[in-house]
């Protein structure tokens, strides 16, 4: 197939549901996230921890997307929908872990029960950047997003949602980050860097929505482009102290989180070959259950540890089995509870709108209505 033959429509992308390789991205990524935790000095070199920054960048690009469709469906963007998608989806999971660590910490009875007592209030107010170190640290990821959910949809309520009013909201707030580092205000509750990619991924969103630039973006769904961008990203990861050392550390996580922008366009033209490699079944059922498995990493881990002899659990061995245990716990969960209670949150946030819909009585009401899909059937995005 030809580089013509890779791009698709806006059509195409408007009609799409479902992309599957964003899945596939998500499972690489919190690999990657494993790597640099278990996988000891051979893997830290490869500097995994910035799949955490891949997360962000998909974050801010799907709950956009999510958003403008629904505006272009409906004529308007409920908040109170969307805070109940975004509630059901990461919060039941996440106190369920949360107080399961809680017992196994209280039952175990060492140093990290008093971690966790520390801890707990700032992870049940979803300050988890402010926690100092204990079981469940990883979530402070949690608690970056949770804070742009609360600013970035309420942002575009208020000052727009056209493509110009979007990117200028882009940009003011990408303006704010920088003010912020270069005064040196910065503290653990509000680090630039954490914020740049959900932008990065909000951005992407409002030019890929608008058939004017969607034009523009569709250079980006090359097979070449798709390859220059995997090489760049495998450079940043493997060589990122040397890059930080030259532009600090802010700066190039920025760098990632724009090649991660930038390499969506190509993961959402399905005919990319990397593309349909990231759209794999193996792959994408990693990444439906990634969420559960970024939560369970520690209890995955300390089980490998708890049930093996010592001088078998290193580096990649670890790294291995704590994935595999992970995935299974992951699936479990995945299967009874998170997936149960997303798909009620969904339901529940398709009444919520059409009831709104229906109050207005405005002309088209029933068509919005229509636009928001058969019931009980959610958006995967």
């Amino acid at each position: 197939m030809g580089e013509r033959g890779t791009a698709i429509s806006f059509e195409d992308f408007q009609g799409t549901r479902n992309f599957g390789a964003l899945d596939g991205l998500r499972a690489i990524s919190v690999f990657l996230v494993f790597s640099d935790h278990f996988g000891g000095i051979g893997w830290t070199r490869f500097s995994g921890w910035l799949g955490v920054h891949a997360f962000f960048v998909l974050s801010g690009f799907l709950i956009t997307t999510l958003l403008l469709r629904e505006r272009d469906g409906t004529g308007r963007i409920s908040l109170k929908a969307f805070y109940i998608r975004r509630t059901t989806r990461l919060l039941p999971l996440y106190l369920l872990v949360l107080l399961a660590v809680l017992a196994l910490s209280y039952l175990a009875q060492d140093g990290t029960w008093e971690q966790m007592k520390a801890a707990t209030p700032y992870y049940l107010t979803l300050l988890n950047e402010m926690a100092n170190v204990a079981p469940l640290h990883m979530t402070w990821t949690l608690g970056v997003e949770w804070k742009y959910y609360l600013v970035w949809p309420t942002l575009l309520v208020v000052f727009g949602t056209t493509l110009r009013s979007g990117l200028a909201t882009v940009g003011f707030c990408l303006a704010a980050l920088a003010m912020i580092d270069i005064g040196g205000f910065r503290w653990d509750l509000l680090l630039p860097q954490n914020y740049v990619g959900m932008l990065f991924g909000s951005a992407l969103a409002l030019l890929m929505n608008s058939r004017r630039t969607f034009a523009l973006v569709r250079g980006l769904m090359k097979h070449g482009t798709a390859i220059a961008l995997v090489v760049a990203l495998l450079v940043v990861h493997r060589r990122f102290p040397v890059i930080a050392g030259r532009i600090g550390d802010a700066s190039a996580i920025a760098l990632y989180s724009l090649l991660i922008a930038l390499l969506i366009p190509a993961l959402v033209a399905s005919h990319t070959w990397i593309a349909r490699a990231l759209a794999s079944k193996a792959l994408v059922f990693i990444g439906h259950r990634s969420y559960a498995m970024y939560l369970v990493q520690y209890v995955a881990a300390h089980t490998v540890i708890a049930v093996l002899p010592a001088p078998t659990i290193v580096g990649g061995t670890l790294l291995f089995l704590s994935f595999t245990l992970a995935l299974v716990l992951s699936d479990q969960l995945y299967r009874w509870f998170e997936k149960p209670i997303t798909d009620w949150g969904h339901r529940w946030a398709k009444a919520v709108k059409q009831a709104a819909l229906s109050k207005t009585s405005l002309p088209g009401c029933d068509a919005a209505a229509a636009a928001l899909g058969p019931a009980g059937k959610r958006s995967p995005l």
